[in-house]
């Protein structure tokens, strides 16, 4: 793909890469360009011969970046017809998320804002919403945690599975979809705080209990009280260990 020049001279969007791990320098450089919307979700690129000239790398290597970043969801490739830029995924939202969140702790308390804004919500319409199936869920999920509680690692993923039946029973594709997004960023909070703060689990599950029975109750106030308490709660674990000289980025 071509750019002209105020006097015609065409120029490349791609760029020659000379370093060795030239499949992912490939990938990227075309992902960046994605992301900064050089090339727009429906653009095709170049045929790939033409493409690997530009970029002056084998077609084989050029094949092989395609290939990551059609698993990612950036691209699409359609027989006879070429390759396409693709309408982002909800995967590729989580991979780029929970890259942002593993390299940077101030993100982190960025989340605790994101969680109070979306499962405060969540929790409000869950209450509103649920049905007695519903009840049965969420109170399904509470006792899982409860059995795991001395299991760290099985903890952090009921615990996940606790807050995505929230958002099941809340009954919003959207909220859900947005939930779904940052559920590796969701896991690494859980994570830190039950690997370094001996009271978290505890006290989540002091939250937790007292969200279902607000929702079981249809208790839309008290259903928002207790998570808007919760993620509070979370966010002053991490300035604790934050204070402790803990790293909060990338473990």
């Amino acid at each position: 793909m071509v750019s002209k020049m105020a006097d015609n001279r065409e120029i490349s969007i791609f760029q020659a890469v000379s370093h060795r791990r030239l499949t992912e320098d490939i990938a990227d450089q075309i992902e960046r360009l994605i992301l900064n919307e050089e090339l727009k979700v429906g653009d095709i690129l170049p045929p790939e011969r033409e493409l690997a000239a530009q970029m002056q790398v084998s077609r084989n290597i050029l094949r092989e970046a395609i290939k990551v970043l059609t698993q990612k969801g950036l691209l699409e490739v359609r027989p006879g017809s070429g390759t396409y830029v693709a309408r982002p995924t909800v995967e590729f939202l989580q991979d780029t998320l929970d890259f942002f969140f593993r390299f940077s702790s101030s993100a982190l308390f960025d989340l605790i804002q994101t969680r109070r804004l979306l499962e405060v919500e969540i929790a409000g319409l869950a209450a509103q919403r649920a049905t007695a199936e519903d009840c049965q869920l969420i109170e399904t999920r509470l006792n899982e945690m409860e059995a795991v509680i001395d299991n760290p690692d099985a903890y952090i993923e009921a615990d996940i599975h606790f807050h995505e039946a929230l958002a099941t029973v809340a009954d919003n594709g959207i909220l859900r979809l947005l939930l779904n997004s940052i559920r590796g960023a969701l896991r690494r909070n859980i994570t830190i705080l039950v690997r370094y703060h001996p009271s978290a689990v505890e006290t989540a599950m002091q939250y937790h209990r007292r969200i279902v029975q607000a929702v079981q109750q249809h208790n839309i106030e008290a259903a928002c009280l207790a998570m808007r308490e919760h993620v509070e709660d979370v966010g002053r674990g991490l300035r604790d260990l934050e204070a402790q000289g803990i790293t909060l980025s990338q473990d």
